[in-house]
């Protein structure tokens, strides 16, 4: 099966490296400047003190030359417009498409351009890229759940979930992947609004007075969302996420909090705006990821005005 992979960034890259380390057929799908970087330094990944070097398959969009068997689509929010029409060409009959992007504003573009092609995904890794485009993995192991956005079991999610394993991979097919997705959506929501607040990781955002009922509180505005949405967390999925937002002492960060401590732009609309968003609809107050939201907002807003 030919895989491409769209977005070979922290998430993308890592994924499709380990793909073809695994033997699969992978081609990368970047822009002229990317490939140029990728084909003379190659994709590294750094572990520690590991360097693993992948020579990658690198395509360009003109490149692409007919349908692959399988997109994964790993992009920042504001790049998906653009990807969905370079990728376009290599969508036919068979292809399935798997987006790891955060949120879920992502699935209604997606469809509409390409209807029941498109399936869930959820990507649990610990990577970041790096100054020098290499992606630096912080923790072992990976976690892919897939499904059929109506829940049905299907030959391709089989064909899928096969072709997506690889060691240290854990893949899983899920009836209930949209609850996943929502699931997701709320941990790094919580996690990435209290820790953006505090600039500051998990553990020291709760060791001050307050932090702790103020990070649960933060959890609960989100969680309320999903759950008015349909899509309740399960008491395993509330507990789990509960005790990590609130973990004393504990080195929790994430990705936009890392994004905003390095002066990056950050994913705040796609994370945290579409779920305000979503919670004024059904009527629900907001407060503390409203202040989150404000928060990298302003951020977004002085790189952009300092850039131009």
């Amino acid at each position: 099966m030919k895989i491409l992979v769209a977005g070979v960034g922290a998430v993308g890259g890592f994924v499709g490296a380990r793909l073809a380390q695994a033997g699969r057929d992978v081609d990368f799908l970047v822009r002229p400047a990317r490939a140029a970087l990728l084909r003379e330094r190659g994709l590294r990944i750094i572990n520690g003190d590991s360097v693993d070097i992948v020579s990658p398959s690198v395509v360009t969009a003109v490149e692409i030359t007919g349908p692959a068997g399988l997109i994964l689509l790993s992009v920042k929010p504001t790049a998906l417009e653009k990807v969905m029409a370079d990728l376009a060409p290599a969508v036919g009959p068979e292809t399935v498409i798997v987006p790891f992007l955060n949120g879920m504003a992502h699935l209604d573009s997606l469809t509409r351009r390409f209807g029941n092609a498109v399936l869930g995904g959820v990507l649990k890794v610990v990577t970041q890229l790096d100054g020098n485009g290499d992606i630096r993995q912080f923790a072992p192991g990976c976690r892919i759940d897939i499904g059929e956005l109506d829940g049905s079991r299907t030959q391709r999610l089989a064909r899928t979930a096969e072709a997506l394993s690889a060691p240290e991979f854990a893949v899983e097919v899920r009836s209930d992947i949209v609850d996943a997705m929502w699931s997701k959506w709320v941990f790094i929501a919580s996690i990435g609004a209290v820790t953006c607040l505090a600039r500051a990781t998990i553990g020291d955002a709760v060791a001050v007075p307050g932090g702790a009922e103020f990070a649960e509180a933060m959890f609960a505005e989100a969680a309320a969302v999903a759950e008015a949405a349909g899509h309740p967390l399960s008491e395993a999925d509330r507990k789990a996420t509960r005790a990590v937002v609130t973990a004393a002492g504990a080195p929790t960060t994430s990705s936009m909090s890392r994004e905003l401590l390095a002066g990056r732009p950050t994913e705040v609309e796609n994370v945290l705006g579409d779920l305000i968003h979503r919670a004024h609809d059904f009527g629900l107050p907001t407060p503390r990821l409203e202040a989150a939201a404000l928060t990298l907002r302003v951020h977004n807003h002085l790189l952009s005005t300092k850039d131009n």
